[in-house]
């Protein structure tokens, strides 16, 4: 109730007197909502990216009918087409609808030589009973209709029995129609596997006004068709289940799951579309977390400015806080008007945060959605739409944040006494409170170096969230804030000697001698940005460092073989044995390692097992070994048909080592291996397991393969092999050894290129920050201002005296900030890289990097304060704000 009834005197202040000082200073309020909504912008337009980069892995045939009520897949492999005649006796008359589903990936066969591996358009094919399909469609009207959209007259049944006697017949988006400019009749060349295939257009993907639209790039085909083209005879990835609306329908949802888990017997999981959605959403969550961690880095400095920004408003608006005081306002109001000035100020910011970051998400987008396709699996999303859930959750984080940075300015607003206004101009008394001491920094330093031997917390799917790495970097960056504001008195009273050559120097060095709270504030805003920024240059530099060492020992073959449709890190095109024989036979290799793979769930958690020729591995030794093996009989096939080895991020993961054992799932159950080495791998977040081919290709009953490594025959170069290859095998893409690297070293760079743009952010942000607080210092000395210009001082040398006094902040923020980047970057690389990802990274510093990162900062911040001082030399004695 007492709430309420003060609410008429804080909704009065708030009118005449905040918003009164935002209307007499426009532009620093502009740029403090500027500010702030910028590090809203920054993080709103990474989780839209983040968003809809895991929306574009979608349950297709929810497009094109109902959504499935539950679906089964192996956990190893493919389902063999046999368990459908299993399936429809065992569920018998139960009002179920059963969709089987194969699901690949083609690439466009353009004829074109492409610039950069995955730069090819990628296609989503599905495999669908298209007469299933038809049944399902909710209205039978002709725009649902799949077989009579024929340029012809043909009837609709010649229609339906020639598009299921044709083998290159497919049903393309009306998007993707439009766009390429495609109708009914015309050709459409693709690469599946190893092939190039000419399709037909058959027809347009019926869309339903009351269901999205179909992804620009589905292709649809019937079920036998693409089974032939992909090399999946006989195969399935998965079966769909309907189940009719009905009054009973939840339980007949109910009973059929029962149904699927007692006939599964380990040879399928049973998963709902919520399940294979989060799944997807597993895979990337700690690629997306961590970038929404970095996308804070803005808001954090901004905060600081924030924080700087309130508290001296507080000291200049205090002569008319202790008018009110006077008036009879009491504390309480006084703390509430101040509150809700920094919240109105958040909601302000976060409403522009948001309209920008929509925009920036659409730059972003194409980010993560490259690193996605590259790293994870295929998508080829464009744009993110407006959420409302992340606009709201953009909007509480710029009030919350907001109201963080304006609680301590409130307090102290609210102390102010009234008897403050007989002193006018009188110098706040401030009084370094116990969080602002050396001692409160190095406990806190302390408690950190702590936190980093805490476990990461674990989740499904083996997610692990470094919290006490992110809580051990975060008290580093705090204690290096408040040390470094003691640096900055020590700093300014060792050079008060230069006073003796300079008054500009000798005014600049006086006045940090006394270090104000925003002073300190300053610094701390430098710091955190410079900390932030070359500690992930740091970070940078050894995963550069890493993966060239890497690089070096890993790929030392002449020739990389694999299919052209593999444009992305889920593709299931593969080479068919009769090309890869063919391949292997060619009068200029010497040497090859034949691969296979596939993905496995192990559990709930999914990783990657590979078939490899062990000889091979020996013959031309090229991993780099976390734990060697003890002996050889991993290379001998007699010998090794019970061991493996793993990846270091597979042994993160599963928390398995050097000796111990292991069970995966495969088409003929399930098979017990013991791991006889750990070698790394920062190929593959997943992890891998890595096994004898042959037993492989006997445990998944095919010779399919992912890729062909080559050695060529010293008497032949690499490029004339290539050649001779490339115009036999068109559908194969085959790249040298030299262009590899360069790629790999690409996708690397552009994993971090977001990263590059939220450094520069976050010192903008801090640049600017030291602007404001250096204005709002001058303007504390307005009086002081006033009497050098009655002493003849000119404004280029009051300008001076205050560059000087911004070189000096920027040179203690770059000097504390480049200190406490070395802690946070081993944090990063050693503690939060290694338990997010599971790689082992070799520590560089950048010191050419670093070097020019702090040179800029300090020059940018020298300028930025003597147009600063430029401004404040012109400022009237009585100038308020």
């Amino acid at each position: 109730m007492n709430g309420l009834r003060e609410l008429p005197a804080v909704v009065l202040l708030l009118r005449r007197f905040t918003l009164r000082h935002w209307r007499t200073a426009p532009r620093s309020t502009a740029l403090q909502i500027l500010i702030l909504a910028l590090g809203i912008a920054v993080f709103f337009s990474i989780r839209l990216a983040n968003r809809a980069a895991v929306g574009s892995f979608q349950n297709f045939t929810g497009l094109l009918s109902q959504t499935s009520d539950w679906t089964i897949s192996a956990p190893a492999g493919e389902l063999p087409v046999t368990v459908l005649d299993e399936l429809r006796d065992a569920l018998g008359d139960d009002p179920v609808e059963i969709l089987p589903i194969v699901e690949t990936t083609a690439a466009a066969a353009d004829g074109e030589k492409q610039e950069h591996i995955g730069s090819r358009r990628t296609y989503q094919m599905l495999g669908l009973d298209l007469v299933a399909v038809q049944n399902l469609a909710s209205t039978p009207d002709a725009g649902r209709n799949w077989f009579d959209q024929h340029a012809t007259n043909d009837s609709s049944g010649n229609r339906f029995w020639q598009l299921l006697r044709q083998d290159n017949a497919v049903f393309i988006s009306p998007t993707m129609a439009g766009k390429s400019h495609l109708n009914v009749g015309d050709h459409l060349p693709i690469v599946i596997d190893e092939n190039v295939i000419n399709l037909e257009i058959a027809g347009l993907i019926p869309a339903s006004p009351d269901r999205p639209q179909p992804p620009e790039n589905l292709l649809i085909m019937d079920l036998p068709a693409l089974q032939q083209l992909a090399h999946r005879a006989g195969r399935l990835d998965r079966v769909e289940f309907i189940v009719p609306e009905s009054p009973r329908a939840d339980a007949h949802r109910a009973a059929l799951h029962d149904q699927l888990i007692a006939l599964a017997k380990d040879r399928w999981q049973v998963l709902s579309p919520e399940d294979r959605r989060a799944s997807a959403a597993v895979m990337t969550r700690a690629f997306r977390m961590n970038l929404t961690i970095l996308s804070l880095i803005g808001l954090l400095v901004g905060l600081y400015l924030i924080f700087q920004s309130l508290d001296g408003a507080v000291v200049r608006r205090r002569e008319e806080i202790g008018v009110l005081r006077s008036l009879g306002i009491t504390e309480k109001i006084i703390r509430r008007a101040w509150l809700l000035e920094a919240a109105l100020l958040g909601l302000v910011s976060g409403v522009l945060g948001a309209l920008l970051g929509w925009g920036g998400a659409q730059f972003a987008v194409r980010f993560v959605g490259r690193t996605v396709n590259a790293i994870y699996y295929a998508t080829t999303v464009q744009y993110a739409q407006l959420d409302l859930t992340e606009f709201f959750l953009a909007l509480a984080l710029a009030v919350a944040a907001s109201l963080v940075a304006g609680w301590w300015p409130a307090r102290q607003a609210a102390k102010i006494p009234p008897a403050q206004i007989l002193s006018r101009h009188a110098a706040s008394q401030e009084r370094p409170s116990i969080v602002q001491s050396a001692g409160f920094a190095l406990l806190l330093l302390a408690a950190s170096s702590l936190l980093i031997f805490l476990p990461p917390l674990r989740f499904s799917g083996a997610l692990r969230f470094p919290l006490g790495g992110y809580a051990a970097a975060l008290g580093l960056i705090v204690s290096g804030g408040i040390l470094c504001s003691h640096l900055l008195r020590r700093l300014a009273q060792g050079l008060r000697f230069t006073g003796q050559y300079s008054i500009a120097a000798k005014i600049a060095t006086s006045h940090l001698a006394q270090t104000s709270s925003r002073h300190r504030l300053a610094v701390s805003g430098l710091l955190c940005a410079v900390t932030m920024a070359a500690g992930m240059l740091i970070l940078v530099a050894s995963f550069d460092t890493t993966m060239r060492g890497w690089i070096d020992n890993t790929f030392q073959a002449d020739l990389y073989i694999r299919s052209t449709g593999a444009q992305n890190a889920s593709t299931q095109n593969r080479i068919s044995p009769a090309t890869w024989q063919a391949v292997i036979t060619n009068a200029g290799i010497a040497d090859v390692n034949v691969f296979q793979s596939a993905a496995i769930q192990i559990g709930d958690i999914s990783t990657v097992l590979g078939g490899a020729d062990m000889g091979f591995m020996r013959r031309h030794p090229n991993l780099t070994w976390r734990q060697p093996p003890l002996d050889e009989k991993i290379y001998d096939p007699a010998e090794n048909v019970r061991l493996g080895l793993i990846s270091e991020s597979f042994s993160d993961r599963f928390r398995v080592r050097r000796g111990d054992s292991i069970t995966i799932p495969t088409p003929v159950g399930a098979q017990h291996l013991t791991i006889a080495g750990v070698f790394s791998d920062y190929g593959n977040e997943r992890g891998a397991l890595i096994v004898e081919r042959r037993h492989f290709a006997a445990w998944f009953g095919d010779e399919l393969v992912t890729s062909l490594v080559v050695f060529t025959r010293p008497e032949v170069t690499p490029e004339s092999v290539q050649d001779d290859l490339s115009s036999k095998f068109p559908g194969l893409s085959i790249v040298t050894n030299r262009y590899l690297r360069s790629e790999i070293l690409r996708v690397f760079h552009q994993t971090f290129s977001v990263t590059y743009a939220l450094e520069l952010i976050g010192i903008i942000v801090a640049v600017i920050g030291l602007g404001m607080t250096l204005s709002s210092i001058l303007l504390d000395r307005r009086g002081e201002l006033t009497t050098l210009r009655a002493l003849g001082w000119r404004r280029c040398e009051m300008a001076l005296a205050t560059a000087v006094e911004g070189a000096l902040l920027s040179v203690c923020g770059v000097a504390g900030g480049m200190a406490v980047s070395l802690g946070l970057g081993w944090i990063l690389i050693y503690i939060i890289n290694k338990q997010s990802f599971g790689w082992t990274l070799q520590f560089a510093i950048p010191w050419l990097g670093l070097a020019a990162l702090g040179l800029l900062v300090i020059v940018v911040g020298t300028i930025v304060a003597y147009f600063v001082g430029r401004w404040g030399s012109g400022l009237p004695a009585d100038r308020e704000e």
